[in-house]
């Protein structure tokens, strides 16, 4: 634990006894956070941000993933009241799921089992059903594929709604704070939001396939990915 991560601790402790039912020890506890913050020069937003964290889950992409990946990653940042965020990189991108407690954690390890799963199901799709067609076709086809598995896999799970007050303001102040601004992310959508009538069966199929595939329940929030703007 860094010197700054022990501080933030001790103020943390602090506010905590901050709200006690005994007034006096309620405001000894709220100087000495001040104090602490005042000296150190940690201010409210260091301290709201360090109430979250994140857990990174290789992508399937560098730069620009697919349009299903994108949904796996959304749906999983919603189901554990999250916020994800892909990093491109020149070697191999990844998500970051930014939460509070143990959902990034949850999150990561969610994503990580279902991108192989269907990964593997594609792979699978493709010897069986695509193996003739021409690269290109064989990709927007198999991404067809995918997006209805990932459709069927999340059909089961309910919505547990928003993150409560607390949480996104704490997801927001780490935000704000690891990241600053970031951008919306610009996913690729080989099918160009439209299916053919043979994308459609392949489609379905996914939905089928996707029947099988094995999801633990969680928690979480619905924000949509974000990217960091440069390599």
């Amino acid at each position: 634990m860094s010197d700054k991560a022990k501080i933030l601790d001790k103020i943390k402790k602090c506010l905590a006894l901050s709200s006690s039912c005994n007034e006096h020890e309620a405001a000894a506890a709220l100087r000495q956070a001040q104090k602490l913050m005042e000296l150190h020069g940690i201010t409210d937003l260091d301290v709201q941000a360090s109430q979250a964290q994140e857990e990174k889950a290789k992508a399937g992409a560098k730069s620009k993933p697919s349009s299903w990946e994108n949904e796996l990653a959304s749906r999983i940042s919603a189901l554990f009241k999250c916020r994800v965020i892909f990093h491109p990189s020149w070697n191999c991108g990844h998500w970051a799921f930014v939460g509070c407690s143990a959902s990034p954690e949850l999150a990561q390890y969610t994503f990580t089992v279902l991108l192989r799963q269907v990964k593997r199901a594609r792979d699978a799709y493709i010897k069986s059903n695509l193996k003739r067609c021409k690269t290109a076709t064989k990709t927007r086809r198999a991404d067809a594929f995918c997006a209805g598995w990932i459709r069927s896999a999340f059909m089961a799970i309910n919505d547990f709604g928003q993150p409560d007050e607390k949480t996104s303001q704490a997801i927001d102040a780490y935000v704000a704070t690891n990241y600053g601004e970031l951008e919306p992310l610009k996913s690729k959508d080989r099918n160009g939001g439209r299916l053919s009538d043979k994308s459609l069966q392949d489609f379905l199929a996914g939905h089928r396939s996707g029947r099988d595939a094995q999801l633990n329940r969680g928690v979480g929030s619905t924000d949509q990915p974000l990217a960091i703007s440069n390599i």
